[in-house]
């Protein structure tokens, strides 16, 4: 390989024919000191992400100084203006002036010190880096007298300290975040992302100390007012709705040298993302794959595959067996015996979620999902006879996305569930001898298996039906095709529906309204977190809507930020429609009658995607007549 001009080992040759070449090489750089103040920038770079980083160092300060009660401001989602008020120790004006030098700390003497870490980050870690891309002023006092500290450094500038008056504790300023780094704020979201951002990182923190009191205001507005709680479990349900979650349930386990304790919710209160799950490390809130991938497998046993646990962990081991020094913010560890926390957590987990019984999985399976070429749907509307009208007792019909001609158009036959009891003395295995035209081909409905799955037999041979994810994916597609409506058919409710949200759930519900009203929702604030639904679609019951504007904003939260591309829309009004229809849709132990079920897989036929649900889970499950004689010994 030729080496760059100028290297000492570097034949004449060579030198000529690089100086030849039409590629020039350049020359390498010598190599010099940098600034202070690029070296500042470079280590807050480090530390120093979003404006969640700053809050999480600021108030891990707070925390590791005794403070009881912690308040934050946060204005233009803490890219404009962010204030930490804590009620801590505080500190003289040597520590004050100190805290703001590089490499100044209170909790690290000697190297051993980096094995056995035991506090969140005191004063003085993250102040220099954070003041080095932003305007900091820090006020302090160790007591009572009223008399205390204010040093200001205005983006790397030497700190100006002076005497001031000020309450016991410190009250940290944060300005005009990475206002001298261009570079680094245009990769900044919106206000709202990072305000939602700095709303998790103090969840987080509040969830590790339920006795210290946080709050959280944005433009007057109150975020998180969390007052003292009992357990961290009682502040578990409070931040998820206690009124919904009820009583979690109670995880715990040990190995050795490590403690696992924390909640879980019950298996039937579930989650469309994982935003409602924490793990703590001997206080600290951290991230794991170790834990999340434990977490998971044992939430498989118990739960469907698309919905989510919330829980709560609490690792708590000797320092020397988890390093915390792996990520420089501090939110990944790493542990010595991964294998055994592994087991730990999954263990500990699926005996609180399964009261100590396991799934046993079945080890192989005659069933499999046909996924079909595709399909044209039939020529007929399919109309169940004179009079019939499309969901809501109005005619509609919508055209879906690829559609063309009358045989495209998308439209759902009534269902009157329930509408009468069935005959006396008939049976789930009542015969119907007209066969419903379905993506498999014409079937022909034999019965209900315990009221949750449909019996038909086909060409091929027997084929079962998910009632629940078949109605599930009818009830999508016609949603989202009317969601481009102007006017959606809407419900006034005779009681209006109020609806307590997380703390994250209440800023996405700011995302969400648009679309909520493009759906025939209603929704007003009352106060904070707490909001109040006084109209919604006509086929949504009330005793839906709660556990659809959870899902819904659980889906939203895990989608990108509205950036002007039309895909983010899309997927936003998909997820809309996904949370309308599982709401919605009939559940498993509902006896349908003949017609009811012929008409729902004569439904199916006009889906888009007739194979899944929107969530991904199978519809049709076949059973080949040649596996059936080969079962029962008919074939070799």
């Amino acid at each position: 390989m030729v080496r760059a001009t100028g290297c000492p080992d570097l034949p004449a040759a060579a030198v000529r024919a690089a100086s030849s070449s039409p590629a020039i090489i350049p020359l390498v750089p010598k190599v010099q000191v940098l600034p202070d103040a690029l070296v500042n920038q470079i280590a807050a770079g480090e530390v120093v992400e979003r404006p969640a980083s700053v809050v999480k160092e600021l108030v891990e300060n707070s925390l590791d100084a005794g403070a009881t009660r912690i308040a934050v401001e946060a204005d233009g989602g803490g890219i404009g203006r962010l204030v930490v008020t804590d009620d801590g120790c505080g500190m003289d004006p040597e520590d004050a002036r100190l805290a703001l030098e590089r490499h100044a700390t209170s909790k690290i003497r000697t190297p051993e010190d980096l094995a056995a870490i035991g506090t969140l980050g005191f004063r003085g870690e993250a102040l220099p880096s954070i003041a080095s891309v932003a305007r900091l002023s820090l006020s302090t006092s160790p007591d009572r007298s009223g008399l205390g500290t204010e040093v200001v450094a205005d983006r790397g500038e030497r700190p100006v300290v002076a005497p001031s008056r000020c309450p016991r504790g410190t009250r940290v300023t944060v300005e005009d975040l990475f206002g001298n780094v261009p570079a680094r704020r245009k990769f900044l979201k919106s206000p709202e992302a990072e305000l939602r951002a700095v709303s998790r990182a103090c969840v987080a923190l509040a969830l590790s100390r339920p006795d210290v009191h946080f709050s959280l205001v944005s433009r007057g507005r109150t975020v998180l007012d969390l007052p003292p709680a009992a357990s961290a479990a009682s502040r578990f349900t409070e931040l998820l709705g206690a009124s919904e979650l009820g009583e979690v349930l109670e995880v715990s386990g040990a190995g050795p040298g490590v403690t696992l304790t924390g909640a879980v919710t019950r298996p039937e209160v579930t989650f469309a993302s994982r935003t409602s799950q924490w793990l703590f490390v001997n206080g600290r809130s951290v991230k794991d794959g170790t834990v999340s991938h434990a977490a998971t497998l044992a939430a498989r046993e118990v739960l469907r595959e698309d919905r989510h646990p919330g829980w709560l962990l609490f690792l708590e081991c000797d320092p020397a067996l988890c390093d915390v020094n792996v990520h420089p913010q501090k939110e990944e560890v790493r542990f010595r015996d991964p294998g055994a926390i592994h087991s730990l957590v999954h263990r500990a987990l699926g005996q609180a979620l399964g009261g100590g019984k396991q799934a046993t999985p079945l080890s192989g399976s005659s069933f499999q999902l046909r996924r079909a070429a595709p399909f044209a749907p039939p020529a007929s509307e399919g109309a169940s006879g004179p009079g019939s009208s499309s969901w809501g007792g109005a005619s509609r019909d919508s055209a879906l996305p690829g559609a063309s001609g009358a045989s495209g158009r998308f439209r759902e036959t009534p269902l009157p569930w329930l509408a009468a009891p069935p005959p006396v003395g008939s049976t789930a295995w009542t015969e119907v001898g007209a066969a419903a035209e379905t993506p498999l081909g014409a079937l022909r409905f034999l019965g209900q298996y315990r009221e949750s799955f449909l019996v038909a037999e086909g060409e091929e041979g027997l084929v079962l039906v998910d009632q629940h994810v078949a109605h599930e994916r009818v009830r999508y597609e016609r949603i989202l095709a009317e969601l481009g409506k102007k006017e959606p058919l809407s419900q006034q409710l005779l009681i209006p529906v109020t609806f307590d949200a997380t703390p994250a759930e209440a800023l996405t519900m700011e995302r969400a309204d648009a679309l909520l009203r493009a759906a025939g929702f209603l929704v007003s604030e009352l106060s904070g977190r707490s909001f109040v639904v006084s109209a919604s679609p006509v086929d949504t019951s009330s005793g839906a809507i709660v556990p659809f504007l959870r899902d819904l904003l659980g889906r939203l939260a895990a989608l990108p930020e509205e950036t002007g591309d039309e895909s983010v829309g899309v997927q936003a009004r998909e997820a809309l429609a996904a949370s309308l229809a599982c709401r919605g849709a009939i559940t498993v132990n509902t006896k349908l009658r003949p017609e009811e079920a012929t008409r729902l897989l004569s439904d199916l036929a006009r889906c888009a995607d007739p194979f899944t649900c929107p969530h991904g889970r199978p519809i049709f499950l076949t059973l080949s007549q040649l596996e059936l004689e080969k079962r029962f010994g008919r074939r070799g």
